[in-house]
């Protein structure tokens, strides 16, 4: 028969386990959220020399919308320089990793492309 002290850690175990557990399951749809806007945004930079500075700030807004990031439209930046184009997004995310605490973390994000012609 276990002891109490056995028993205790057991459950002091199990309970740092289902703790970890809950943050990592917290904190991996952001995280795909990130890279899958993240993708995105470089593709829009890519095919996208020509568009204008306005409307690419719009698409950016939509792809946050598709990949469900809370993305303010002052925190999305055009830049264009020699032959350059540079969409820069940022953006804060609430996260809860254990109850009753939660994370903000900024996502930064540069996407450049480069006209050959």
């Amino acid at each position: 028969m276990p002891d109490g002290g056995s028993v205790i850690r057991k459950l002091v175990k199990l309970a740092i386990f289902l703790l970890i557990a809950n943050a990592v399951y917290r904190i991996i749809p952001p995280a795909l959220h990130y890279y899958k806007f993240k993708d995105a945004v470089q593709e829009l930079a890519l095919f996208s020399q020509k568009t204008p500075d306005a409307e690419l700030i719009d698409r950016v807004m939509a792809l946050a919308d598709e990949n469900d990031v809370p993305l303010d439209r002052d925190y999305v930046q055009v830049r264009r320089s020699n032959n350059q184009l540079l969409i820069a997004v940022s953006y804060v995310e609430s996260m809860n990793v254990l109850p009753g605490y939660s994370y903000e973390h900024q996502f930064d994000i540069e996407a450049k492309a480069f006209d050959v012609r």
